[in-house]
This record gives C-alpha cells, sequence and structure tokens, in this order.
C-alpha cells in the first residue's frame, strides 16, 4: 500500500504533463519508446474480427526526435489482400492527442490517438475511427523495458 502512495504524485505528475501537452516540435520524453497492439479489432459488413488472433500486428517506435519507425501487417480477409506498411513517419503531441503524419496509406496515420495511463510506467495510445465502412479499435500498449 504504501508503495502505491509513493507512486500515485509520481503518476499524477507525468499524466498533467501530458495532458497538458505540448505544441513545441518535441514530444514529450514520456511517450517516446517502442509500441506494440494490445487490442485490435475490425468491424464490418461480415462482422467483428480481432485482428490480433487473426494474425495482425504493429509495433510503432517513437523517438524522442518526433520520428517513427515500424511495421504494420494486417492478414488478408475476404476481398481484401494482405497488407505490410512501412511506419516510417512523424509524430506529434497536441493536449492528450497523438497523431502520425506517415507516407504509408493506412487507416494509422488517419487516427487520432488518446493518451491513456497503461501502469505506472507504461502509456496507452486508443484510436478508433471508420474507413470505408470498416470500423478499426486499436490500442497500442508501451513496452516496459
Amino acid at each position: 500500500m504504501n508503495r502505491v502512495m509513493k507512486l500515485s504524485p509520481i503518476v499524477v505528475g507525468i499524466a498533467a504533463m501530458i495532458a497538458c501537452g505540448s505544441d513545441s516540435a518535441a514530444p514529450p520524453s514520456a511517450l517516446v519508446g517502442t509500441y506494440n497492439a494490445f487490442t485490435f479489432t475490425t468491424t464490418g459488413s461480415s462482422g467483428q474480427t480481432n485482428q490480433l488472433s487473426a494474425g495482425s500486428t504493429l509495433t510503432i517506435n517513437l523517438a524522442a526526435n518526433g520520428s517513427t519507425t515500424g511495421h504494420l501487417h494486417v492478414v488478408a480477409s475476404g476481398s481484401n489482400p494482405v497488407l505490410d506498411a512501412d511506419m516510417a513517419g512523424t509524430w506529434t503531441q497536441t493536449g492528450n492527442s497523438v497523431t502520425f503524419s506517415q507516407a504509408a496509406d493506412t487507416f494509422v496515420r488517419n487516427m487520432t490517438f488518446a493518451v491513456a495511463p497503461a501502469s505506472s510506467s507504461a502509456w496507452d495510445l486508443v484510436g478508433n475511427g471508420t474507413f470505408s465502412g470498416t470500423a478499426v479499435a486499436l490500442t497500442l500498449r508501451q513496452v516496459v523495458p
């Protein structure tokens, strides 16, 4: 219990910094790191699909200089072929929102992600959107070393 009480001010302080955000070119260091898809579902005319169970993956690395690297793999489904995309680009944070700018034309660059604490030492980026009639719900969780 004491450990939780001692960590709480730290978590609140970091959350406050993230919530306040910044319009500066350098994103906050708390969000820097590697993120993996933690939940990833699509809902379309054929129903809901857990993309992670189907074999889809997404890893994106957020660098302190605002750049991104990583890879998106979405398995083939119905008439949709396999999608493999490079997540190279940039990321920005404004307030409690993170957006990506990438050459790869995927839903990732068209989605706004909300910053949410995943634990006392990791962050989630939570996005939802509808693209070409398919709803995408995605949570990216920061990998803690």
